[in-house]
C-alpha cells in the first residue's frame, strides 16, 4: 500500500511541476525562416513576393521571421499598402514574426511616401499586424511573450515580442533605419524616437537577463535597423542607436553564451562578427546575419542544432524564380 502511495505521489509531483525549458522542448534539430526588405518595388515585386511565400511554404520551417520594410520608402503609405502585405502574410502556411521597418512609418513623413504623419502610420502597423492576443502571424500560430505584459511601464510596444525553441530564446526589437527616427529637427520625432528607445533597451536588456537563465542556450534578436557603421568598427551608425549599441556590447560580454542578430535595411546579405569591446576586442560570442532585400527576394535559411556548441547555422535559400537576369535594368 505504502509503495502505491509513493508511486502515486511521484505522479502527481511530476504532473504539476513544470519541466526545464530545454526538456519540455526537446532537444531535435529545427530550421526557420528569415527575410526583410520585401516586397519592395512594387507593382513588380508582387509576384517575386509570391514566389518567396511559396517557397516557405514548401520549405514548412517552424516559423519564419520578417525584419522588416514591406515597400520602398518612395512609395506611398496609404493604407491599402498595410492591408494587402498582411493578406500576404497569412498566406504563410507556419508561423510569421514580423518586425516593422522604416519605411512602413518612419518615412511616410517624405512627399514621395505621401507625406502623412509617422505617428499615426505607426499606429495604423500596430493595429494590422499586431493584435492583444499575443500571436504570430501565418495559418499557424505560435504564442508569444509581449513586453506590454512583462513590463506594463512600456504599454504601448505591441510589436516587441519573444518565444522560445529547443532551449533557444528569440527577441524582437522595434529598431528602425532613418536614424531610428531620431530627426532632431522635429520635436514630435524626437518624443517618439526617445519613448522607442527607452523601451528597446528595456526590452533588450529584459532579453538578456532571460537568456541568461539555465534553461536557455542562445539568444536571437531581430530588428530592421543596421546599427552598426560601415567605417568605423563597431561604432553606432548614427544618433538613434548611440544608447543601443552600447547597452549591446555590454550586455554580449556579460553572457556567456551564443548571441546572434539577425536585421534587414541594407539589401546585403552577410554574415559577420562585427562587435567589440570598448577596448576594440573581438566579441567572439556574437554573430551578426543581415538579410537579403531589395532587388534580391531570396530567403535565408537557418539550421538550429539545439545542442551544439554553436547552435544556429545560417545560409542563403536562392529562390530560382527570382533569379536575376544580369542584363536587366534594376527596379526603381
Amino acid at each position: 500500500m505504502l509503495r502505491h502511495l509513493s508511486c502515486l505521489c511521484l505522479f502527481l509531483f511530476l504532473a504539476v511541476s513544470p519541466l526545464p525549458t530545454s526538456a519540455a522542448e526537446g532537444d531535435d534539430p529545427f530550421e526557420f525562416l528569415v527575410m526583410g526588405c520585401m516586397p519592395y518595388y512594387m507593382p513588380q515585386d508582387a509576384e517575386r513576393f509570391q514566389h518567396v511565400i511559396a517557397a516557405a511554404n514548401k520549405f514548412a520551417p517552424a516559423f519564419s521571421v520578417h525584419c522588416g520594410d514591406t515597400k520602398s520608402g518612395k512609395k506611398p503609405c496609404d493604407d491599402a499598402v498595410y492591408g494587402q502585405i498582411r493578406g500576404w502574410f497569412d498566406q504563410f502556411a507556419q508561423p510569421l514574426v514580423y518586425v516593422p521597418g522604416d519605411n512602413e512609418w518612419t518615412d511616410c513623413h517624405t512627399e514621395a511616401a505621401g507625406s502623412f504623419d509617422p505617428v499615426n502610420r505607426l499606429s495604423l502597423v500596430r493595429r494590422t499586424f499586431f493584435s492583444n492576443k499575443h500571436e504570430s502571424l501565418g495559418r499557424q500560430k505560435i504564442a508569444l511573450t509581449c513586453q506590454t505584459d512583462m513590463q506594463p511601464e512600456f504599454a504601448n510596444y505591441i510589436e516587441h515580442n519573444r518565444w522560445s525553441k529547443g532551449g533557444i530564446l528569440f527577441n524582437t526589437l522595434h529598431i528602425v533605419g532613418s536614424n531610428n527616427n531620431a530627426r532632431e529637427d522635429n520635436d514630435a520625432a524626437m518624443a517618439e524616437f526617445l519613448a522607442r528607445d527607452a523601451a528597446s533597451i528595456a526590452w533588450l536588456k529584459a532579453a538578456f537577463a532571460e537568456a541568461a537563465k539555465p534553461e536557455h542556450r542562445a539568444l536571437v534578436l531581430f530588428m530592421q535597423a543596421n546599427p552598426l557603421s560601415e567605417t568605423k568598427r563597431s561604432e553606432p551608425r548614427g544618433t538613434g542607436f548611440a544608447n543601443f549599441i552600447p547597452a549591446l556590447r555590454e550586455a554580449v560580454q556579460t553572457l556567456p553564451k551564443p548571441v546572434y542578430l539577425f536585421h534587414s535595411d541594407s539589401h546585403y546579405f552577410r554574415i559577420d562578427k562585427p562587435l567589440t569591446s570598448a577596448t576594440g576586442q573581438l566579441l567572439e560570442n556574437f554573430t551578426r546575419i543581415e538579410t537579403f532585400g531589395g532587388h534580391n527576394l531570396h530567403l535565408i535559411q537557418v539550421k538550429v542544432t539545439p545542442t551544439a556548441t554553436d547552435p544556429l547555422v545560417a545560409s542563403p535559400l536562392i529562390i530560382e524564380a527570382n533569379k536575376a537576369d544580369p542584363s536587366a535594368p534594376l527596379a526603381k
